[in-house]
């Protein structure tokens, strides 16, 4: 066959033309070679890499297992692994299951295997039962970029944990060992960066530890408990929970109506030494739907809580640790909000309610935010109510609607399950290592009026894009980010910020034009009656 002259023509030219093909940035990890994407603004990111072998089938409830292989090949890196099981959202930013413990990590372009840079890794939220390090909230190109613009380039890592029924599932029958499963997915992929982060460029005796609420409390329980000793040097903490909000034993889980009952009721499963085996090999349908539906149905998603028990990953109460100062002594950054609480109390909003029936809604709100509630003695809730009565005007003020028994119940809650926590912990922690409060009283442009300067507000701020309607946050957002950059950097956020003492007790006020050191001396009756012996131990905190 004789090829027309034209066509002759064109292959010839082509022939002129050297041929590329595509291919993003690639790294050579432990586990295979992984290629990953440009992501824009001088940052390159790696997603959906796996640290822990999947955790189905006789791994199911277990805790986590390494990676035992090498990947052949180039390993797809640009898109985001599996979100864990939880209620179906769209702002997870990818598909739900079980096998789902990816990490993902973003480094400045062109970053060598010798650059020995600082690492950031980041711990979401959602009351240890929502949450995904693949929401788009979460993306690190802005914080990556912003490192590399002031001349101290760092590295972000996002990571995966199980929550809700697949990560904190508790009862007397399991092993211990597999006790709060989801917290110790986060120490296997801060093992995973230990071994791993170099071939990124990152630096493994240079990783910060971050996360808020939820996150916070998990950054908290790294430090608190010494399981993860060795794989961070530092720690960041934005509205950290205390560890956890409440932290029964094991067994609390086993009574009729509590989760672990629950389950076995829902799959068939018989309760005793068979039943956690059952559970391993139910169908995943019903224990997602079950999971799912309970989740939705519980007061701000806390069907699950982490527990404690000997032998365990947390085998003793947090403020006992504390109280002794027995913990991890590493520089750390810690604050809050001014009004944590009032996203966590809107099933209260518009209900009308006075007298004793506002009393006993409230009461009933304060109870559910334990598993065991019959722990409850009235002679808390009668000082509650001392300290946050009706129709006080100064309850989350300047933000108050107006509406009493959600004024007073998100006032509680902000400070019983946020200020309080930070205090007992800061406290103390401020004489054994630098430590750094701050106080974040702006309310953002845009914003719900009603939430007032909201629990997890401060998060677009950092992470950005600052939203258009709030464009005149922009300073107070790159002001925010250089500080967690130069603490990640050097372990201290900046001369703006003074050091935490019991001394001065001195917080940093983050507020636009205003970035000032307070006093810490807020709400202070409220938070010392929260940390006392009598209080903790009927949250069995």
């Amino acid at each position: 066959m004789r090829l027309s002259l034209a066509i002759w023509r064109s292959l010839y030219v082509c022939s002129l033309i050297p041929i590329t093909f595509a291919s993003g940035p690639q790294v050579n990890l432990r586990s295979g070679v992984f290629e990953g994407l440009v992501a824009g603004q001088g940052t390159e990111k790696f997603l959906g890499i796996p640290f822990a072998q999947p955790p189905v089938g006789s791994l199911r409830f277990k805790a986590p297992v390494p990676i035992n292989q090498t990947f052949t090949g180039v390993r797809n890196a640009t898109a985001f692994g599996n979100a864990c099981v939880q209620p179906p959202s769209s702002s997870l930013g990818a598909p739900i299951g079980e096998d789902c413990l990816f990490l993902n990590v973003w480094r400045p372009e062109n970053t060598s295997t010798d650059a020995s840079l600082p690492v950031l890794v980041w711990f979401y939220g959602g009351v240890f039962n929502t949450g995904a390090a693949s929401s788009e909230e979460f993306d690190g190109t802005i914080l990556v970029n912003r490192s590399i613009e002031i001349g101290k380039p760092m590295i972000f890592v996002s990571t995966n944990y199980r929550v809700n029924t697949f990560g904190f599932l508790a009862s007397a029958s399991m092993a211990v060992e597999d006790l709060n499963n989801g917290l110790q997915d986060q120490s296997a992929a801060l093992r995973f960066v230990q071994e791993n982060i170099a071939a990124f460029g990152g630096d493994p005796s240079k990783v910060t530890i971050w996360g808020q609420s939820a996150g916070a409390g998990s950054v908290e329980a790294h430090i608190v408990y010494n399981a993860s000793a060795g794989l961070f040097r530092g720690a960041i903490m934005d509205s950290m929970t205390g560890p956890f909000k409440n932290s029964p034993a094991p067994s609390t889980y086993d009574a009729p109506g509590k989760p672990f009952s629950l389950i076995l009721n829902t799959t068939g499963c018989s309760a005793g030494p068979t039943a956690f085996a059952c559970l391993q090999e139910t169908p995943a349908e019903p224990l997602i739907n079950f999971s799912n539906a309970r989740v939705a149905a519980t007061l701000n998603n806390q069907f699950w809580e982490p527990t404690v028990a000997p032998g365990s990953f947390s085998p003793v109460r947090a403020s006992e640790i504390i109280a002794a100062g027995d913990f991890l002594h590493v520089p750390m950054i810690a604050g809050t909000n001014l009004n944590e609480g009032n996203s966590f109390s809107t099933s209260l909003l518009g209900l009308n309610l006075t007298g004793s029936a506002q009393d006993e809604a409230f009461d009933n709100f304060v109870r559910a935010t334990v598993i065991n509630q019959t722990l409850i003695t009235s002679d808390v809730l009668d000082q509650f109510h001392t300290f946050y009565p009706a129709n006080d005007p100064s309850e989350g003020a300047p933000f108050n609607t107006g509406d009493s028994l959600f004024d007073r119940a998100a006032a509680w809650y902000g400070d019983f399950m946020f200020l309080s926590a930070r205090r007992r912990f800061l406290d103390v922690a401020a004489s054994l290592q630098p430590t750094f409060v701050y106080h974040f009283r702006e309310f953002i442009p845009g914003n719900n009026v009603t939430l007032g300067v909201a629990h997890a507000s401060e998060l677009p701020l950092i992470f950005g894009p600052v939203p258009a309607v709030a464009a005149v946050e922009d300073d107070l957002a790159i002001t925010w980010r250089d500080f967690y950059i130069n603490f990640v950097n050097d372990l201290n956020p900046g001369p703006a910020w003074p050091q935490f003492t019991n001394e001065t007790k001195q917080v940093l006020q983050l507020k636009r034009d205003n970035i000032t050191a307070i006093p810490d001396d807020f709400h202070s009756v409220m938070t010392d009656f929260d940390n006392s012996a009598l209080v903790l131990n009927e949250w069995q905190k």
